[in-house]
């Protein structure tokens, strides 16, 4: 099968999306409360493989009543003696895990992330184009599964920042992905990456004005009507832009970077443009990201 062609930039010029995958964690709801305290709304494809757990189910609801926009990471199954799903079980499949996400926030995902893998799943990729999904990947890698520091991350973005203007003597568009999984520097980054945006001249936006797109989400799991909420693109309640927050340089405070002074007691990491050498760096991935955070993939 052809593959589908994937979402990896903005329609306009000096756009960022600020996208999470493989969450929810316990990093998600910290990682969320510096972006809120940035005025920044973000973009989170959630492993609905988590939302068994309440705790967890709680905090894509809460990220999506702040306004951010929820995706979905979809990892195709195999069956306990290791062969594939057919067809029909994996179109199954995509529908009951995007019911879970509706089931939160009473409208389901549209956009969705196909979990990384060695060899592209065009497959899989076909059966999701077919039920009306987005596939959306990424132009910019943070790294954050390789650098553990807000600093590293953050010169990443810078560097990717400063070649599209060498190379073009223009602004790009970007799709950045994160990791908000225990083990990435995912929660250490949120105000250095937050300042980058702002220094460089970027505006920091979900997908749906990413791709002026005035209906971001599906009626339902298994429908083909796309519809709007009240946080969507071309809405009064629609948000983008970024407000740069002080950033701490005690490399003990580092976790609880862009919190108010109520909210640092309880921000403890409690660990539970152009394409930045995808294939490299993803076979990096894979193998950087075992161990710690096993579990996760």
């Amino acid at each position: 099968m052809p593959p589908i062609p994937q979402v990896t930039g903005c329609r306009t010029h000096g756009q960022i999306a600020l996208t999470y995958s493989e969450g929810p964690s316990d990093a998600t709801a910290k990682i969320v409360r510096q972006l809120n305290n940035a005025q920044v709304r973000a973009n989170f494809f959630i492993n609905t493989t988590w939302l068994y757990t309440q705790q967890y189910a709680m905090v894509v609801q809460n990220m999506y009543n702040a306004g951010h926009l929820i995706g979905m990471t979809y990892r195709a199954p195999k069956h306990d003696d290791g062969s594939s799903y057919t067809d029909n079980e994996i179109r199954q499949d995509v529908i009951n895990s995007a019911r879970m996400i509706e089931t939160l926030i009473h409208v389901a995902p549209k956009y969705v992330r196909l979990h990384y893998s060695d060899s592209e799943d065009t497959r899989t990729e076909n059966i999701i184009n077919d039920l009306g999904f987005i596939l959306v990947d990424y132009n910019l890698d943070s790294m954050d599964y390789l650098h553990k520091t807000g600093p590293k991350i953050q010169n990443v973005y810078r560097n990717a920042f400063v070649r599209q203007k060498d190379t073009y003597d223009a602004k790009g568009s970007f799709i950045s992905v994160q990791y908000d999984i225990p083990g990435s520097g995912s929660l250490a980054a949120v105000p250095y990456i937050v300042q980058t945006i702002e220094e460089e001249g970027y505006t920091a936006v979900r997908m749906d004005g990413c791709l002026n797109d005035p209906k971001p989400y599906k009626a339902s799991a298994d429908s083909l009507e796309y519809v709007n909420d009240k946080f969507s693109y071309n809405t009064t309640g629609y948000q983008q832009g970024q407000k740069p927050v002080a950033i701490l340089n005690s490399a003990m405070d580092e976790d609880s970077q862009g919190l108010s002074a109520e909210e640092e007691e309880d921000a403890v990491f409690e660990g539970k443009g152009d394409t930045l050498s995808f294939g490299i760096l993803k076979l990096t991935f894979t193998t950087a990201i075992l161990g710690s955070v096993m579990q996760y993939l």
